[in-house]
């Protein structure tokens, strides 16, 4: 469904180089892709539908809006629901929960990682921005899944009022407007995805990992909380680096598979990200850690 076009730009204004790629078209759109055709399809990928999923987010990715405005609203109902309530021990629940996001984060990050590695080591960088996984391939199955998977997600915040843990405003904003951005690049599968997709389920994979073992009562060093914070701040900054790039490439000719109205959301909410967590990251581990050793040392001077 589509044909294979040739792009190169390297003269004095385009110092960037771009290679082969194929067109796939469907429902109304366009997509510029980077042919990788894997070597085996495993389980639920062979029952993977292109047209009937594309068609799917492109007449219904408006509603991830309504669904995180409803959670938003659900879950401030809540908090007021269990004031006067006792918190629930969520213990199994929660190691099942978190065990079975880290298994599906791992799947994610082994199987669209064979893409992603592939494109990174066998083609310019550019393209790894601008052309988009192949649509008809196992890679969009889990472009598909991840973006379905950021409505499971919001159970992550179900559990914290349940429990009466607190709720920041950079848990719940950063699950609204996550939903809301996929679901939006779904529609043009967004080729600078590749790495948000990637990093997502990479980090996911550790970070649910981590909080299945916490939630059987173990105790691990707080280390390991401030290296996946420290994940997630880097997976921002590499976001806002992207999107830096990807509009300097457009701006400069390179036909990219983003438009500039989603590169402009994905800006937004990754700077917006970019500051929460390295924020959150000062607040919770630097200055915690700073006041800690300051009060050592008054209790060694006494």
């Amino acid at each position: 469904m589509g044909g294979v076009a040739w792009s190169r730009l390297s003269d004095k204004r385009h110092f960037f180089t771009m290679s082969s790629h194929a067109v796939w078209s469907g429902n109304g759109h366009t997509i510029l892709y980077a042919p990788f055709v894997y070597k085996n399809v495993v389980g639920p990928e062979h029952f993977w539908n292109p047209d009937a999923v594309h068609a799917f987010f492109a007449r219904h990715w408006s509603s991830s809006i309504y669904l995180a405005l409803g959670y938003v609203v659900i879950i401030n109902v809540m908090q007021r629901v269990m004031e006067n309530r006792k918190p629930f021990s969520m213990r199994w629940i929660l190691l099942l929960w978190n065990g079975t996001l880290a298994v599906f984060s791992m799947m994610g990050t082994w199987r669209f990682g064979l893409e992603f590695f592939n494109m990174l080591t066998t083609r310019p960088f550019t393209d790894s921005v601008c052309f988009s996984v192949d649509p008809s391939g196992p890679a969009s199955f889990w472009a598909c899944m991840f973006a379905f998977s950021k409505i499971a997600e919001l159970g992550d915040t179900l559990f914290l009022v349940l429990r009466k843990r607190p709720v920041i405003f950079l848990h719940w904003y950063h699950h609204a407007v996550v939903l809301i951005y996929c679901w939006h690049s779904a529609v043009e599968l967004t080729a600078a995805g590749r790495w948000f997709i990637w990093m997502n389920y990479f980090v996911h994979s550790i970070m649910y990992t981590y909080y299945a073992v916490v939630s059987t009562g173990v105790r691990l060093p707080k280390r390991l909380s401030m290296t996946v914070t420290a994940l997630q701040t880097t997976q921002m900054l590499i976001g806002v680096v992207i999107s830096v790039y990807v509009l300097f490439l457009k701006l400069n000719g390179a036909v990219c598979q983003q438009s500039f109205d989603n590169l402009a959301i994905c800006f937004a909410i990754y700077a917006s990200f970019l500051i929460l967590f390295s924020k959150f990251f000062n607040t919770a581990y630097l200055v915690k850690r700073e006041k800690i050793t300051k009060i050592k040392s008054a209790e060694k001077a006494d």
